[in-house]
């Protein structure tokens, strides 16, 4: 890649990461412009601890400092290798520590060959002193010298203790986002006399934790048939899986109708299973799997009303469910109290407030979809031929960054800049109005969007530079402040080097990436 996209895209949340206090990184197994994290040293040196100032130590992921290796010739497939920037362990080891790598995970080149490397000269002794140190000064601080043993039983004791179960039910109401609300079909009203609770995940106690679960614990879990029959004691409450999560057979499908046809109202939990998402499980096609899409159309055939609520841990292709469902939840992996979250939002104890982290295309031919893409000289129109676009698909995505629902509405209103001018090492403030135009209490996410219009490099056509939740009363207003600074609105060149332009800076507010509130202000010398 690019310099400037290097430090523009990639590099700024670890930086963020590191000035928040981050006592660790990790270099990664894959290659920038064909060298290897564990062996960068512009990453790892010259940027991380150099410029930077990181005073902390980098770790590598498992393995990786032996995958540098070059894999033997007559067995490619045995041991870890595959980058083929080093000849043998020891010259993995010598690549990894003079690059900057202070601690080896797993593979043991460091200790097999780090003294003959010092002793040959390949390395030196203050490299060695430099990476010692950084790994004392992270054990001092974490206090692993006053107290070097864990007491395992009183950790143990301390888990699921009823704050923590209060607090994980708030964060996963928290964090589910709203995608689709036809007809004010959620929430679901609590004097329902039955539901029909259908899906491969409905009643799944595993998947909820989704990947990388920690210490979390499969019987910890309430699923969401748990959860709804716990939100609607007075109902009766029907479960019909309908298929597993691979849904390779319609076996289980006129059950499922059944359940729902004789239901008042039904919940479908659909999505993808735990081990679905995370490292190590890409999928090439991010339909929702199976003939899960074929369920709820079978069950939007019985014509009674229906929500969708979706586990997954990436963003989906899910254009035949948008077109199915009434209504779609997104409940994402939301953990242990996943089911009482999901009711909380589905009977409208919690009105949903997230928005989506990330963008949502129409089919996996449009990734990479990002909404911060650089403009092109032929921007899309779909009545052009020559133009940037597919002849089979919009040019838009199916849900774009920063975009969820509520129970209620909001506008945005009234940006106002401090000044029109901005002085390249001043900073100037844009104020927002949100207002909740509905009839109940809600949360909204602001968002604050520039764009550099003329600048040495093409710059994205949006970049968020600020977003805050607020929660309001119906009627009530709030505005919303932001500051805009040199760091906001410069960027990075090709050759790493962070230069503020003078020039117009256009400024959009709004409560998604689509944010069409608009006002400029001009970059001075």
């Amino acid at each position: 890649m690019s310099e400037q996209r290097l430090h523009n895209f990639y590099l700024p949340p670890f930086k963020a990461a590191v000035e928040a206090g981050a006592d660790t990184v990790m270099c990664s197994f894959n290659a920038i412009s064909g060298v290897p994290g564990c062996g960068n040293p512009e990453t790892e040196t010259d940027i991380l601890k150099r410029e930077w100032g990181f005073d902390g130590f980098i770790e590598s992921d498992w393995t990786a400092v032996a995958e540098l290796r070059a894999c033997p010739p007559k067995n490619p497939d045995s041991g870890p290798c595959g980058h083929g920037v080093a000849a043998d362990g020891a010259d993995a080891a010598r690549v990894a520590l003079n690059a900057g790598t202070d601690s080896e995970m797993v593979s043991t080149n460091f200790v097999d060959f780090g003294k003959q490397l010092v002793d040959q000269h390949l390395v030196k002794m203050g490299r060695i002193d430099d990476a010692v140190r950084r790994i004392l000064r992270v054990k001092f601080r974490a206090g692993l010298f006053e107290h070097p043993y864990a007491d395992v039983a009183s950790a143990e004791s301390k888990l699921m203790t009823p704050d923590d179960v209060a607090a994980a039910r708030w964060a996963a109401g928290r964090s589910m986002v709203l995608l689709k609300n036809s007809g004010g079909t959620l929430p679901l009203s609590t004097g329902l006399n039955s539901i029909a609770v259908i899906g491969p995940l409905a009643d799944s106690k595993a998947d909820p934790l989704g990947p990388w679960s920690g210490r979390g614990r499969a019987q910890d879990v309430v699923t969401v048939l748990e959860g709804i029959r716990a939100a609607v004691p007075a109902a009766t409450v029907t479960y019909v899986q309908g298929c597993d999560v691979q849904c390779d057979s319609t076996a289980g499908f006129p059950a499922a109708t059944a359940a729902a046809q004789a239901a008042d109202a039904t919940v479908l939990v659909l999505g993808e299973s735990a081990d679905m998402s995370g490292e190590a499980s890409s999928r090439s096609n991010i339909d929702l799997p199976g003939k899960q899409e074929a369920l709820a159309k079978a069950i939007a055939g019985t014509g009674k009303p229906f929500a969708a609520v979706l586990m997954n841990g990436r963003p989906l292709t899910i254009d035949g469910l948008d077109a199915t469902a009434p209504a779609i939840l997104e409940a994402w992996f939301p953990g242990i109290q996943a089911g009482n979250a999901v009711a909380d939002i589905l009977f409208g104890k919690v009105n949903p407030g997230g928005k989506l982290p990330a963008t949502f295309p129409h089919s996996v031919g449009q990734i990479p979809i990002y909404y911060n893409y650089e403009p092109t000289g032929r921007p899309c129109d779909t009545s052009v031929k020559w133009n940037s676009r597919y002849i089979d698909l919009p040019c838009t995505p199916q849900y774009e960054f920063g975009f969820g629902l509520s129970y209620t509405s909001f506008t945005v209103s009234n940006l106002e800049l401090s000044s029109n001018t901005m002085h390249r090492h001043g900073a100037i403030t844009a104020t927002v109005d949100v207002k909740n135009t509905g009839a109940r209490a809600g949360d909204d996410v602001v968002q604050l969007y520039i764009h550099d219009p003329v600048a040495s490099i093409s710059q994205p056509v949006r970049r968020l530079r600020g977003f805050e939740r607020v929660t309001l009363n119906p009627g009530q207003v709030k505005t919303v402040r932001f500051t805009l600074d040199a760091k906001d609105v410069g960027f990075y060149d090709n050759s790493g080097r962070f230069v503020v332009e003078p020039g117009a800076i256009d400024v959009y507010a709004g409560d998604s990436s689509s944010a069409a509130l608009t006002d400029s202000f001009t970059v001075v010398p």
